[in-house]
């Protein structure tokens, strides 16, 4: 009775992760093709513009972001090298959340998306992803 309820609790476990995965993936590709690439805003395009880090203009740097998003998001749902991928994905939205505040407080902090709850939302299923990853323990 215990092995079989350690497999019920192993595949709990393996489903929550995955359900993590697939959401943080999802966002990852949703961000980076609509706001990026599909429905760019002038909130967007001013942010990219105020600081200074696009190559060549700021409306290309935003399909370049979003493109690169797109493909980590990818990469994150298939699942490969989980671990890698979710930490590359919280470095990065650490870095994009630093530079949308900065260059667009304080209307970032009233997002009406949720910007910043959601970005919470975000490390925490990345933490998930991060804790239950292959070769790790389960705990």
């Amino acid at each position: 009775m215990n092995k079989k309820n350690n497999m019920k609790n192993e595949r709990i476990l393996y489903n929550l992760k995955v359900v993590c995965r697939w959401s943080l993936g999802l966002v990852w590709i949703w961000e980076g093709l609509v706001p990026k690439m599909l429905l760019p805003s002038a909130m967007q395009t001013r942010v990219v513009e105020n600081s200074g880090l696009f190559w060549p203009n700021p409306d290309t740097w935003l399909i370049i972001v979003g493109s690169g998003m797109i493909f980590l998001g990818v990469l994150i749902c298939l699942g490969w090298k989980e671990r890698a991928m979710v930490l590359v994905a919280s470095i990065a939205m650490t870095i994009l959340v630093v530079l949308v505040v900065a260059n667009n407080y304080p209307a970032s902090i009233a997002d009406m998306h949720g910007g910043i709850a959601k970005d919470a939302c975000l490390y925490a299923t990345a933490w998930v992803v991060w804790k239950l990853a292959r070769g790790q323990p389960k705990y």
